[in-house]
């Protein structure tokens, strides 16, 4: 048979078995080889059944430091598996078949053990073709079967690798070493999101969510990382243009800034092949513009918190488990007051997030020749390490991390700005609540003011003060205190009245 042909079932079935007893019984004479066989196979490869129950025994022994020779695996075998599997001799056979080194059998065993998996479950896919003829179950048990060969090919364990005990000791030591900001930057250098972390910037339109997100994009390319932009929301065109104005090189954004535009929801295979792409390309940073447009693409519901949380294992984890930061842009309610931290469609959005999760405040709107301004703010903090590079919010219970400027000078090019926050007293965004409160009732005694200038401007004689707070709208209260410091002012005089009454007029009434 050419080396370049298939082998038949029977004689890749035999070389499994044989590969599984070279694997046990080199494991057997050198027990520090089984750390690195055990990465590569898992019990449920080996075909042989006396080398499977070896193997599980080898695995309780060896990390244990407990001796692995014929005898003292003779003894520590329960009888009854020993009996099974054909008495003491079959130490002696796995014995026979110790090559020293058995990782190249180790990986010709999970080679075969793949494509065994995947012919299995392709032949799945043929059965429900041509007998049920559920064409939709056999296209998404075919492309399961196929992206699983990643899993494999990479050698990963088939079962329980995510239940297995955290090793807990660089915590217990000291040496435990907490995640930082790396990625992005504000003006002062400081970093904006966790590598490796699901992140997320959230505000309402136009207040610059893909500026922030951009500018962080030019700081790691121009870094020399790769960087890719999934966009649902607006073409290449705009996002490219923008890039280029605030000061991209059309050189390093061709190499480097990965745009992607999908204009369909995605096979699990190809979302695999994108994670895939990222990995290959170390990036740093992943920007999923368009929350809500995903989500819509891909058939799953907004308000549902189940299918929040599929969008999240679908897109956003396997993207984080390549090491880079995901930045997923998310609009908010239309209503200040009932938004809080959260953003269109669920609190689970915001649970999803294991970085850091900003709210973008506008202030100034964005133009051309203009100079516009966004309030970043912290949400989230799960690691907390950007909180303390912030300050406290004043009336917002969020703190304030960065502003966001971008001013424009024509149609060519503007200055992008992450500047560090800095408080001001005169800051009307930073009052505090009561100052706030203050400010408004100043604002409503002024309006008032005004309102009982003009009353008195239209009356013929003068008013009590009784008549003028039914002529106002609004709380008598108001109208007294507006009354008091308009008299108080100048601009309204006093006067008596029959019965020792006091009326007010304006000064030039009786003139």
């Amino acid at each position: 048979m050419s080396t370049y042909e298939t082998p038949q079932w029977g004689a890749r079935e035999e070389a499994a078995l044989d590969h599984s007893k070279v694997v046990v019984g080199t494991a057997m004479h050198n027990p520090d080889h089984f750390s690195a066989l055990a990465e590569v196979v898992t019990p449920d490869m080996l075909r042989d059944t006396p080398a499977r129950a070896v193997w599980d025994l080898l695995a309780q022994r060896i990390p244990a430091g407990l001796p692995v020779n014929y005898v003292a695996l003779h003894h520590a075998m329960p009888e009854e598996v020993l009996k099974k599997i054909g008495g003491p001799v079959v130490f002696s056979i796995l014995g026979d078949h110790n090559v020293g080194d058995a990782l190249w059998h180790a990986e010709e065993l999970r080679r075969i053990t793949v494509r065994d998996r995947i012919a299995a479950k392709l032949r799945g896919a043929l059965t429900r073709i041509e007998h049920d003829d559920d064409l939709e179950a056999a296209i998404e048990v075919a492309l399961t079967a196929v992206t699983d060969l990643d899993t494999f090919a990479a050698g990963a364990k088939t079962s329980g690798s995510d239940w297995d005990d955290v090793d807990l000791s660089p915590v217990l030591s000291g040496s435990y070493k907490p995640s930082l900001p790396t990625v992005g930057a504000r003006d002062d250098g400081v970093g904006l999101f966790y590598p490796g972390r699901v992140n997320g910037i959230q505000g309402e339109s136009e207040a610059g969510k893909s500026w922030v997100a951009l500018i962080s994009c030019l700081v790691e390319i121009n870094r020399g990382n790769h960087v890719f932009y999934l966009d649902f929301e607006d073409s290449e065109e705009g996002v490219i243009g923008r890039l280029l104005l605030i000061g991209g090189i059309p050189e390093v954004i061709a190499e480097r800034f990965h745009y992607v535009r999908p204009g369909g929801a995605p096979s699990p295979m190809l979302l695999k092949a994108f994670v895939s792409r990222v990995r290959e390309f170390e990036a740093t940073l992943v920007v999923v513009d368009g929350v809500t447009e995903a989500m819509t693409m891909m058939g799953l519901e907004l308000k549902e918190n189940t299918d929040i949380a599929k969008f999240g294992r679908m897109l956003l984890r396997p993207l984080a488990d390549t090491g880079a930061a995901v930045v997923p842009l998310d609009h908010v309610v239309k209503s200040s007051e009932s938004r809080g931290r959260y953003s269109l469609g669920g609190v689970h959005k915001l649970n999803a997030v294991d970085g850091v999760q900003y709210m973008l405040e506008a202030v100034r709107p964005f133009g051309i020749n203009t100079e516009g301004r966004s309030r970043l703010r912290v949400a989230k903090d799960r690691p907390a390490q950007v909180r303390k590079n912030a300050l406290p919010g004043g009336k917002s219970a969020m703190h304030w991390f960065a502003d966001l400027v971008i001013k424009s000078d024509g149609d060519e090019f503007a200055e992008a700005h992450l500047y560090a926050p800095i408080q001001r007293v005169d800051d009307p965004a930073e009052m505090t609540v009561e100052d706030e409160k203050q400010a408004r009732a100043e604002a409503e005694i002024a309006e008032r003011g005004e309102a009982v200038l003009k009353a008195l401007a239209k009356v013929t004689e003068p008013l009590s003060q009784t008549a003028i707070e039914n002529l106002m709208p609004g709380r008598a209260s108001v109208t007294r205190r507006a009354l008091t410091r308009l008299v108080h002012d100048g601009r309204v005089q006093v006067t008596e009245g029959p019965r020792k009454a006091t009326l007010h007029s304006l000064p030039n009434a009786s003139a």
